[in-house]
Parts: C-alpha cells; sequence; structure tokens
C-alpha cells in the first residue's frame, strides 16, 4: 500500500470519527433532553397528584358546608314548628285558723300565672271558682269599675254578678295585658272567708288559649 492510499485511509478514519463523536454529541444531547423531559413530566404527574388531592378536599369541604346548610334549613323549620304555647296556673296562699271553732277560716294569697311556652300571651282572663257558691266569700284587688289603681283587676264579664251568685268570679287585669315568655303575672291578695266546707278552683284563659288552662292546686278547706 503506497503513501498516498495511506493519507487516503487516514484521511476516511478521521473523517469517520469525527461523524461520529458528533452523533455521540447528539446523542448526549438527546439524552439530556429526554432526562429533562422526564423531570418536567415527573414533575407534572407529581403536580397532577397535588390538584387531585386539593380537588378531593374541596369535594369534601363542599359537601361539609351542603350537610351544614340541609341540617340548618332543617332546625330552622323545626324550630318554627316548636313555638309553644303554654301556660301554668297556681294558688300561693296560707291558712288562718281561728281560735275558735266557730269563727271563719281566713284565706290570704296570690292566684299566679307563668307563661312556660315561647310565645307572647295576651288579654288574660281568670276565673275563680268556689262550690259551693255559698260556702265562702272572696275579696280582692278588683272592682266592677274600670278606674281602680294601675294593677288592679276588673269583671270580665257583663253579667258578673251573676256569675257571683254561681261562684264564679270571672276576672281581667285593668290595664292591657301582654305576658312575655317566662313572665308572670298574679292576681294578688286576695281573701276568702269560709263559712263551710270549700272548693275553689282557679282556670286562666288568653286569646292564644281560649279553651283555657286548669290550676296545678286547687283550695280545699273541710269546715
Amino acid at each position: 500500500m503506497n503513501h498516498i492510499q495511506l493519507q487516503q485511509k487516514i484521511i476516511h478514519y478521521r473523517s469517520e470519527v469525527a461523524k461520529y463523536k458528533q452523533l455521540l454529541q447528539l446523542m448526549e444531547t438527546e439524552l439530556k433532553r429526554e432526562q429533562l423531559r422526564n423531570q418536567y413530566v415527573q414533575k407534572q404527574l407529581e403536580q397532577l397528584d397535588e390538584y387531585e388531592r386539593t380537588i378531593e378536599h374541596l369535594k369534601q369541604q363542599l359537601l361539609f358546608y351542603e350537610v351544614a346548610l340541609e341540617e340548618e334549613k332543617k332546625r330552622k323549620k323545626e324550630t318554627k314548628k316548636e313555638d309553644i304555647v303554654r301556660a301554668n296556673a297556681y294558688f300561693a296562699y296560707a291558712v288562718m285558723i281561728p281560735e275558735e271553732k266557730e269563727e271563719h277560716v281566713t284565706i290570704i294569697g296570690d292566684f299566679v300565672i307563668d307563661n312556660a311556652g315561647n310565645m307572647p300571651l295576651h288579654d288574660p282572663i281568670i276565673c275563680l271558682r268556689l262550690r259551693p257558691a255559698d260556702h265562702a266569700q272572696l275579696s280582692g284587688k278588683f272592682s266592677f269599675r274600670q278606674l281602680q289603681e294601675e294593677g288592679g283587676w276588673t269583671f270580665a264579664v257583663e253579667d258578673w254578678r251573676q256569675k257571683i251568685k254561681d261562684g264564679e268570679y270571672w276576672l281581667k287585669p285593668i290595664d292591657e295585658t301582654t305576658l312575655l315568655p317566662n313572665e308572670q303575672l298574679r292576681f294578688p291578695s286576695f281573701e276568702l272567708r269560709v263559712v263551710q266546707t270549700v272548693v275553689v278552683e282557679g282556670f286562666v284563659y288568653f286569646r292564644q288559649l281560649k279553651q283555657g288552662v286548669s290550676s296545678f292546686n286547687h283550695i280545699v278547706i273541710n269546715k
């Protein structure tokens, strides 16, 4: 092989080496690019996982608030249904026993009305009923005239004289009265002079309780 051929071979192989070096550089560049692409994709996948976790958290929050809203609506609806109109009444009294058996027994007390519901009660009327009617006499802070001092009571019916003969005292406050929840109204300091055995019953009526409410207790005097 002559000198010229050897030079040509050297030139050829140098060219091949240069070509493969260039290919190697291209492959290395492509490899780096692929590595970066993989890193990018990996980060994107991690970000997608984070997005999915965030979306799931938001879904849970949304569900929580939807349930809370439904419960609040239900509570308001139930609260609206639970308007309670209720009153209680009772006698608070003391019995004065005479020294002599033949003398009258005297009872001094209050007739007490409580608004035990959650709604205002308007226009109270009480009825104190004596049975038998002629076995006792009732007196107190009431008048047939509506000009009495503040806090007084007057008759609530026109035929009050006949009602008294029947043993019934129908009374109402002279002042227009609204009894708010947890408030109390009293027919105070009545006096009952008992001649013979008697039972005293109490009832209260309001605009919202037309059927009336009987008192928790009665006054019973055996004589």
